[in-house]
């Protein structure tokens, strides 16, 4: 193998571990900034690889060994998406407050494991975190995340300084 074809083979290396780490990186931060109240949600995050259609089942917190390992060759390196971060939760997108539950929250009668943010009133047919003050004789509803975290997770600028942490973090 020639210099300049193993320079770019450890660059492709270090492509994959930057893409790795930068998937790790958001897997631990939406952990971190969603819901917890049994930890099934926040222990359901992985990373799906199209190239290898692989994904690895693990737990928070999420470690680089987690990640499946990408493909190094030019051909996959060119691919444009290398990895698909998601939940499998079953409750995942009323988790992330992109769905409202059909049958209504159901207090699954213990308290959560996350810290609980908001205490009041859920209105009927209200979405995950959308908790008003305590009416008179309602039930006391609890929230573990603000409404709307996981659009603002994205749309807010946090998923780019996580994109950024990884690259730093590899290249220095």
């Amino acid at each position: 193998m020639g210099a300049i074809s193993k320079a770019k083979r450890d660059l492709r290396i270090k492509v994959n571990k930057t893409t790795r780490t930068v998937a790790r990186n958001i897997m631990n931060d939406l952990a971190e900034a969603g819901p917890t109240w049994s930890g099934e949600f926040r222990d359901s995050w992985e990373a799906y690889s199209p190239a290898t259609g692989q994904s690895i089942p693990a737990t928070y917190p999420y470690k680089l060994s987690d990640i499946p390992e990408l493909p190094v060759t030019a051909r996959e390196m060119a691919r444009v998406t290398k990895l698909i971060v998601g939940n499998r939760a079953p409750h995942a997108a009323v988790a992330m407050d992109l769905e409202v539950p059909s049958e209504g929250f159901i207090y699954p009668g213990y308290e959560p494991e996350g810290d609980v943010l908001f205490r009041g009133t859920r209105p009927v047919g209200g979405r995950r975190g959308q908790i008003g003050p305590r009416s008179k004789g309602a039930s006391d509803n609890r929230s573990t995340a603000p409404l709307d975290w996981y659009p603002t997770y994205v749309q807010g600028g946090k998923m780019q300084r996580a994109l950024e942490r990884g690259v730093n973090t590899e290249f220095q």
